[in-house]
């Protein structure tokens, strides 16, 4: 019997949202008609190459897959089976994004991502790192990908409706799709790479001072993870640093977790809870199941497109991540050479290699990029829409390195077994919370880092200067900060800067703000009867710590104007939530919006949009530059320094935004404050790739239903102060509340589905749950297996 059972009165007194399920329409009436439901095989016996033994896969009523298999490499082939009946078409593009490809499936749309693929280089990347890497791992990715193409051949009663609709295919995997996944994953949780653009513009369009003046440090009243519920403290003026070396040559994802141990817990046992916070797209990119072999058995959420578990647990430990944020890569400003084919380096020039890379687009001509690789990295300017200098970019996944990290985490009894293989872990830099059933909690900062030279990586600095580069050597991972069983009975990570400056090795600058790390740890240090019903409340906490930093000087605003008083006299009586229902959050989205943009024209008025998120093009569309600019902005709010607001009058400023904010609902949604409530105002939808287009997007998109938070409440549902009532682009997409002690009583759930097939009941089955902040158990117990699974398929070896 389980210890731990989601409080249904709890559960009943959340807000019951409106569920966003598929709609029905002529749409998807004439798709299904036309192209039919095409469903996996889920039942009955398939015989498949690839395989040492026999396997069962049996799946419960919500289709996760329940694997028995007789060795490691029939369980990850299982693994990859089942992903490819559940996400052909998810798996069809990743794959062509790592290769480069995808313009050839989808047209001149694909062209963006293609180009910056192959200067990137992922496929050359795993090209490379094939021959470095251990033979142990190379059977886990080998048995992984048969099973993918298995599943791909056999497992599929016909292709994907996506491919059904663009005349195509399944593409065949490799080694070297599964190892480009990881580059390409390593790219897109990169610290600061876009920031840096983001900092370049603003120094050529306003200069230096503006730069300072609108790039703030690391909050010091915000919390870091080590040691657990200090702050961070004064940082260094690592951007001041990078400055005077840059300006010496002239002009020039996020996410939750936490590990609580017993001391914190209503009946003594540990709890483990992860909330990775990744695009709002569908299906989403993780996929729940669980294996179980003679020597060992895991279950939580993989990640499609490799042989692992990054959210999991064995059945003694239990792990979550999120997004480290380390800086694992550089830009350098590059002169080339006349013959474009070499760079400066001090007085002299070094050869550059110079590929040619041939990219097919469907329906229209090829394409021909000349990607110039400098001894840092390959030059990614012509990617840039806007950008006037010559960039090339270094980073640790660009190396070849060998891997290990997740892939030997289903064995893990220990801490230190369980943080040991990430030494070798060139891929993306992640915070990894631990719990066990013997009472034991850590956290383990991982991703391999670079020693610098010179610099902070804060601002592309010139490559021409042979003091700026990178060491031979990476940090040790000895050196990463770690924490194990703490004395105040919990660890908490939400993509915050990990330790006080200066302490250990130089980790990076960019930190997202502290704010939902602050409201999490105030929560977990309130408590010790913690339990699976209070800790999924938690992940859906609303309240906003911004506001409470907030709250005293924006009741100073003096109104001048109907508008503005109207939105203080909200505010004054809001308790801070960012619920669906509250006018007053729609107010104060609106007020913060506003009075960032302000602040940003004024110190940078050829650049502020960049100060505010926009990017650089189809290939870089956004930067990360905004997510620290809110504890600027309320630094200063506090502060009231000369020079910000309009002769100084501060009160005056904050009652300029909050009039603005009101003015902006009166006129979108009408005077009754009843119609300002935030969840309708900016209401959540899930998009799937074929859904951005308008015929099919009520076939395949869920949405649009109502959402609280924004991008610094333990929720996430963030946006960018360019377009506050945007789609949230970021969210929650799986929740995972663990207990190694008794793993039956854990929950999962996803924003959406197992399947990516629209016509699945396993599409949408779970977004309620998700909604509702609860999740599902995934069975654990060979007794608990059979009592929770129906479909049953059983795969034998051909031959």
């Amino acid at each position: 019997m389980s210890r731990f059972r989601p409080d249904s009165a709890r559960l009943a007194a959340v807000a019951q949202p409106a569920v966003a399920r598929p709609r029905l329409g002529w749409q998807r009436t004439a798709l299904r008609l036309a192209l039919g439901r095409r469903l996996p095989v889920t039942r009955g016996r398939l015989r498949v190459e690839g395989l040492e033994g026999e396997v069962q896969i049996a799946r419960d009523r919500w289709g996760i897959p329940h694997v028995n298999a007789g060795s490691d490499s029939d369980a990850w082939f299982a693994l990859g089976l089942c992903h490819a009946q559940d996400r052909p078409f998810q798996l069809e593009t990743m794959l062509r994004v790592g290769r480069g490809t995808l313009a050839a499936l989808v047209g001149v749309g694909g062209l963006p991502l293609d180009r910056l693929s192959r200067r990137l280089g992922f496929a050359r990347t795993a090209i490379r790192q094939q021959g470095v890497i251990e033979a142990a791992v190379r059977r886990t990715i080998d048995a992984y990908v048969a099973g993918i193409n298995a599943g791909l051949e056999h497992g599929l009663r016909r292709s994907p409706h996506e491919l059904a609709l663009l005349r195509a295919r399944p593409t065949r995997w490799t080694a070297t799709d599964v190892l480009a996944f990881v580059g390409l994953q390593s790219f897109a949780l990169s610290a600061n790479w876009d920031t840096e653009l983001a900092r370049l513009k603003i120094l050529a369009e306003d200069g230096p001072d503006a730069l300072q003046a609108l790039d703030g440090a690391y909050p010091e009243w915000h919390p870091v993870s080590a040691p657990v519920a200090a702050i961070a403290g004064p940082t260094a003026d690592h951007l001041a640093r990078d400055l005077a070396a840059l300006l010496a040559i002239g002009p020039g994802g996020a996410s939750n977790n936490w590990a609580l141990a017993p001391s914190r817990t209503a009946n003594g046992a540990t709890i483990v809870a992860n909330d990775p916070h990744l695009a709002s797209r569908l299906p989403a990119p993780w996929y729940l199941a669980h294996l179980r072999t003679p020597e060992w058995a895991v279950a939580g959420a993989s990640y499609v497109g490799g042989p692992a578990f990054p959210i999991g647990h064995n059945g003694f430990a239990a792990w979550g991540i999120t997004a480290g944020l380390t800086d694992t890569c550089d830009l350098f400003i590059e002169e080339l050479g006349a013959d474009g084919r070499s760079v400066r380096r001090g007085e002299g020039w070094e050869a550059c290699e110079v590929i040619e890379e041939r990219i097919e687009v469907k329906g229209a001509q090829p394409t021909v990029e000349q990607v110039v690789i400098t001894p840092r990295g390959p030059i990614i300017s012509p990617l840039l829409d806007g950008m006037p200098y010559t960039l090339s970019l270094r980073a640790i996944w660009q190396q070849t390195l060998p891997i290990r990290g997740f892939l030997e985490s289903v064995r893990a009894r220990s801490f230190e077994e369980l943080r040991a293989p990430f030494a070798a872990w060139p891929g993306p830099a992640l915070n990894v919370v631990y719990g066990d059933a013997d009472g034991h909690i850590g956290w383990q900062l991982v991703g391999q880092l670079p020693r610098r030279r010179r610099g902070s990586g804060t601002v592309p600095l010139p490559a021409s200067d042979p003091e700026i580069g990178w060491e031979a050597e990476l940090v040790p991972f000895t050196e990463m900060p770690c924490v194990y069983d703490p004395d105040i009975g919990f660890v908490a990570t939400a993509n915050n800067q990990p330790v006080r400056d200066g302490e250990g090795p130089f980790l990076g600058a960019d930190w997202i703000d502290g704010y939902r790390l602050a409201a999490i740890e105030a929560e977990l240090a309130a408590k010790s009867d913690w339990d699976v019903a209070r800790t999924q409340a938690l992940q859906i906490n609303r309240r906003s710590a911004v506001w409470a930093d907030l709250h005293d000087a924006v009741m100073q605003a003096a109104p001048t104007t109907d508008a503005a008083a109207r939105g203080l006299d909200l505010l004054r009586g809001w308790d801070g939530s960012l619920d669906p229902e509250s006018a007053a959050a729609s107010v104060y989205e609106l007020f913060i919006a506003d009075l960032s943009r302000r602040m940003a024209e004024l110190k940078a008025p050829r650049a502020w949009p960049w100060v505010l998120g926009a990017g650089f093009g189809a290939a870089v569309p956004y930067t990360m530059f905004h997510t620290r600019l809110l504890g600027r902005v309320v630094r200063l709010v506090r502060e009231r320094p000369a020079g910000w607001a309009p002769n100084d009058d501060w009160p005056g400023l904050l009652a300029t935004s909050l009039g603005s904010a009101v003015e902006r609902l009166e006129k979108e949604r009408g005077p009754d404050p009843r119609s300002w409530q935030w969840g309708a105002l900016r209401p959540l939808t899930l998009h799937h790739p074929a859904g951005d287009r308008r015929f099919f997007a009520s076939v395949f998109n869920l949405g649009p239903m109502p959402v609280g938070g924004d991008g610094n409440t333990v929720l996430q549902a963030g946006t960018t102060p360019l377009d506050p009532l945007s789609n949230p682009g970021v969210i929650p997409n799986t929740r995972v509340v663990m207990v190694p002690a008794d793993p039956e009583a854990s929950r999962f759930v996803l924003a959406g589905g197992q399947s990516g097939n629209p016509f699945s009941p396993h599409y949408a089955d779970l977004l309620a749950w998700w909604q509702r902040g609860d999740g599902v158990p995934i069975a654990w117990s060979e007794a608990a297996v059979r009592t929770a699974t129906g479909e049953r398929l059983v795969l034998t070896p051909a031959g």
